[in-house]
């Protein structure tokens, strides 16, 4: 790795609360959230996205989407996090296609385009963490190397986070750097002891099982959207409208809360990317939300100490909720141009 950081620089900057926004890369502002979701990304999808699926672990259909550049020479592998869909990432693909990056998106099992796992498809359920890391390992072995990119980058958010550390792990060849947003090394559990959470949560599973199919975890239940004046999760409610009106448009897409298996299976998955973070070589960036309430970001910071990331510690942008993708504009622009020069460096 390089000496000298861009997104070291960046950390310095925003973490003192810096107003002005930095905007080198000309990424979409708020003002023309709406006209880009009504009238550029459906033709700009309709272009360039190639959708299609490919038979996962025990039979499960995955479904993706890839959206090629003339020659596939600098690409990014996009993993979403926990009840998220391809499909909300249209604004995301838009900004990084028009730096000259190919694309490649995958949904995981039990969400978005993809399989549903329960008979009730808005509850949230995987059998085994894993099966999310070998999912993807799949995609990029079958679908994204029959493109032969150059350089193959990963950018992860929340679940898809955990997801990606565990990959990059098992497979420290494949990404030459990976950025990881708001990654899910730990659930915010609001004081909750962690062994008491998953303790609770196999319990529950284990007893709500011998009754039909797997409960809700405690405090969750189907898809809700609970207006943006509630919401912890984006400051931007141009964004927040964009990604709830695409629920809305396609009722499939809907998942709700999460089952107490997933909550365990969840805690393990995270735990394991935690235990094992020193076996990844790949260059990181990881992003921070300061002001996450979804996901820990003290075991972010611990996965830092054992991971290679950059400057040694999370890239923390100060005020920001969990999801950067999406979040307002002083907060969304530094994020992902710290991305864009980390990448950009490889």
């Amino acid at each position: 790795m390089k000496s000298l950081s861009l997104p070291l620089l960046a950390l310095t900057l925003f973490s003192a609360g810096a107003l002005a926004v930095n905007n080198p890369y000309q990424l979409t502002p708020e003002a023309d959230v709406a006209t880009l979701h009504q009238q550029t990304l459906p033709e700009f999808w309709r272009q360039h996205a190639v959708e299609g699926e490919f038979e996962g672990k025990d039979g499960v259909t995955i479904r993706y989407a890839a959206l090629r550049q003339p020659k596939v020479d600098r690409a990014i592998l996009i993993v979403n996090g926990r009840v998220e869909t391809y499909l909300k990432y249209q604004e995301l693909a838009w900004d990084l296609w028009r730096q000259g990056y190919s694309l490649y998106l995958i949904d995981h099992r039990g969400q978005g385009m993809s399989d549903r796992l329960l008979a009730d498809r808005e509850k949230g359920y995987v059998a085994d963490f894993e099966d999310y890391v070998v999912d993807l390992k799949q995609f990029h072995d079958q679908v994204i190397l029959a493109d032969q990119p150059a350089s193959l980058f990963l950018l992860a958010h929340s679940m898809g986070g955990a997801i990606s550390a565990r990959y990059l792990e098992r497979w420290p060849d494949d990404i030459r750097a990976a950025a990881l947003s708001s990654p899910m090394m730990g659930i915010h559990l609001g004081g909750l002891p962690h062994w008491l959470a998953k303790g609770l949560s196999a319990t529950i599973a284990r007893v709500g099982g011998w009754f039909g199919e797997p409960p809700y975890g405690p405090g969750q239940g189907a898809y809700q959207d609970q207006g943006f004046a509630d919401n912890e999760l984006t400051h931007s409610e141009a964004r927040y409208a964009a990604f709830r009106r695409q629920y809305e448009q396609s009722p499939r897409l809907k998942l709700g809360g999460a089952t107490a298996h997933w909550i365990h299976q969840g805690m393990t998955g995270a735990e394991r990317a935690l235990a094992e973070a020193g076996s990844i070589k790949t260059p990181l960036l990881l992003l921070q939300a300061g002001d996450d309430s979804v996901v820990d970001n003290q075991a972010q910071a611990d996965f830092c100490q054992r991971a290679p990331c950059e400057g040694g510690k999370p890239l923390r942008i100060d005020g920001a909720w969990h999801e950067l993708f999406i979040e307002a504009d002083d907060k969304r622009q530094p994020a992902l141009t710290a991305v864009l020069d980390f990448f950009g460096r490889y």
